[in-house]
C-alpha cells in the first residue's frame, strides 16, 4: 500500500502493544515482535512524510474482552506469569496495575485508530499513542 500512498498522501495506523515498549515476563517473542513493528511505523513516518503519508501507532495493553487472543493458551500463560487465577483475576490483574484503575476495551482502541487516521491528527506523524489506562512502564520517553 505504501507505493499507492505516495501518490495520494493519507495515514497509516499500526495497532501496536504495550509490550513494544515494556518488557513482560515471558512473552518475549511477542514483545520483540511490537517493538520491530513500532520501529517500522517510526522508519515509515520517515518516509512517508514527503509523500503527505502520516503513520503513527496505537498501543494498547491487554484489550481482553472481544478479543480471541485470549481465548485459548495466551490467556493461560499469562495469568501463570503474573501468577494468578486466569478468570477474573486475570482481568482484576491488568486492571489494577493501570494508574487509572480500567480495564481497555475494544471501542478504546478503535476511537484512537478513528483519531489518528482522520484529519483531526492531520498534523501527527511519528506518534505512540498509549491506550492502556496508564501504564508508568510504557510512559515514551
Amino acid at each position: 500500500a505504501f507505493p499507492l500512498l505516495k501518490a495520494f498522501g493519507g495515514s497509516i495506523v499500526f495497532v501496536g502493544s504495550k509490550n513494544a515498549l515494556a518488557a513482560t515476563p515471558n512473552a518475549s517473542a511477542y514483545a520483540s515482535a511490537k517493538a520491530a513493528a513500532l520501529h517500522l511505523a517510526r522508519c515509515l513516518a520517515l518516509e512517508g512524510a514527503p509523500h503527505g503519508i502520516r503513520v503513527n501507532v496505537v498501543n494498547p495493553d491487554a484489550v481482553i474482552r472481544g478479543s480471541h487472543i485470549w481465548n485459548g493458551a495466551w490467556r493461560q500463560e499469562r495469568a501463570e506469569a503474573y501468577g494468578v487465577d486466569p478468570g477474573e483475576a486475570l482481568e482484576a490483574h491488568y486492571r489494577e496495575r493501570s494508574l487509572l484503575k480500567r480495564e481497555v476495551l475494544p471501542e478504546d482502541v478503535a476511537e484512537a485508530v478513528a483519531f489518528l487516521a482522520s484529519d483531526l491528527a492531520s498534523k501527527s506523524t511519528g506518534n505512540i499513542f498509549n491506550v492502556d489506562a496508564g501504564n508508568a512502564q510504557a510512559f515514551t520517553r
